[in-house]
């Protein structure tokens, strides 16, 4: 059977790149003529201890918030949730849905088991499990793709694990038009790495969290380096085709190697501040390599609704 798809993500955010990803992929989805829509993952689902008391506090709080301003009054209208409109992305709007063998519902790494109760789960790893709560609560059942080779080292203990790379790269601000040739000063961003210690000077330095592309694209077109204290953010490259140099600060205890087991994924890229020059000998690989990459996204989707169909239709067989 065709089944239909179901995406738990965040509202549409072109700075977050796990969720343009989410919507990029129901949006392939659709095109591809499988019916699939993106449902809000407003609540992260937390054990409740008395470690993180505080925080599940919060995170109530803020749910019970959002219900008095009539956030949840209409559950067929999702206030404030954002679509990309080039995408065909299309938002859930019916409620008490049983999510029998005709879905499949796709969770990121940071949800908290199955909140929806799905029968058929694939849990989509965009970034390495348990980084930011410590915990990992997935089911035993389930379907996991990793996002690309980054985290093969924890797909390695799973019984059943794929890769499903998307990609998208908005190549229309990220290029060498109206680059400086007289570059100065560094930018940076910290994201996921905000708690590393700084490794730069930062006079003459540009904080690009939270900017948009088209700023950030304008900065990296004057800058002579980027640095990221996120070990794993596109922006890494899209300094690259800007004609920054890139350097990633490392994660401790990881190497180049563990870091991205693939070399054509580290083109461009400086893991370190020692790798700078041999980073410029693969610099202009880097746009090919993020062409192919983006063409080979249907060719992965297609394998993936491929092994995801047949590993559901096995698991109801055998059921």
């Amino acid at each position: 059977m065709n089944r239909k798809y179901l995406i738990f993500t965040g509202s549409y955010n072109e700075n977050n790149g796990g969720v343009v990803v989410q919507h990029k992929l129901c949006s392939m989805l659709n095109d591809l003529g499988y019916e699939s829509y993106v449902h809000p993952l407003y609540e992260r689902y937390y054990e409740i201890n008395k470690n993180n008391f505080n925080l599940t506090l919060r995170i109530f709080l803020g749910f019970i918030k959002r219900v008095l301003s009539g956030l949840y009054k209409d559950h067929k209208q999702y206030k404030g949730f954002k679509l990309n409109p080039y995408f065909n992305t299309k938002l859930l709007n019916k409620k008490d849905i049983i999510f029998n063998d005709e879905w499949i519902v796709i969770y990121p790494e940071i949800a908290f088991g199955n909140p929806a109760n799905a029968k058929n789960v694939v849990r989509w790893l965009l970034y390495n499990p348990g980084v930011h709560t410590k915990k990992i609560f997935f089911g035993e059942n389930e379907l996991c793709f990793k996002y690309n080779s980054a985290f093969s080292s924890y797909l390695t203990t799973m019984e059943h694990s794929k890769e499903l790379k998307v990609i998208h790269y908005p190549l229309e601000h990220y290029n060498l038009d109206n680059a400086s040739k007289g570059r100065t000063g560094t930018a940076y961003c910290l994201r996921k790495g905000r708690n590393k210690p700084i490794q730069h000077d930062l006079d003459n330095s540009i904080l690009i969290d939270g900017k948009s592309h088209v700023e950030i694209a304008a900065i990296f077109k004057q800058v002579k380096t980027f640095i990221s204290y996120d070990t794993y953010t596109a922006y890494s490259f899209f300094a690259v085709l800007c004609g920054c140099n890139s350097i990633v600060i490392p994660d401790e205890g990881l190497t180049e190697e563990q870091w991205y087991p693939n070399p054509e994924d580290r083109y461009g890229l400086s893991y370190g501040f020692d790798g700078v020059e041999q980073a410029r000998r693969t610099a202009h690989l880097v746009k090919q390599h993020v062409i192919e990459e983006e063409a080979k996204s249907k060719e992965n989707v297609e394998n993936f609704i491929d092994v995801a169909e047949s590993f559901f239709d096995a698991n109801e067989v055998s059921n």
